[in-house]
């Protein structure tokens, strides 16, 4: 009879909390992915050193199908002439 009974307690307290359970319908829907933003200008920062437009320039993907950068706020590629070149 003693087991009877902590089998009735066990089988009740699992129902229990299977019936405190979640069915799943309340996740939250996942995250819109934004597109990238296509650059069409060499942004003015690019110009303020010889390393800041190497960052700029190593950080752009190659693409054939994207339109050619705007120069129109850099007027000439800044150079150094203390820094050693950079590997390309």
């Amino acid at each position: 009879m003693n087991k009877q009974l902590l089998l009735c307690s066990v089988l009740l307290a699992v129902l229990g909390l299977t019936a405190c359970g979640s069915d799943g319908g309340d996740e939250a829907p996942p995250p819109v992915i934004q597109p990238p933003v296509e650059v069409t200008e060499v942004p003015s920062s690019a110009g303020a050193s010889a390393d800041a437009y190497r960052s700029y320039a190593a950080g752009l993907t190659a693409t054939e199908t994207a339109e050619p950068l705007g120069l129109d706020k850099v007027a000439e590629a800044p150079v150094s002439d203390t820094t050693e070149p950079a590997d390309i």
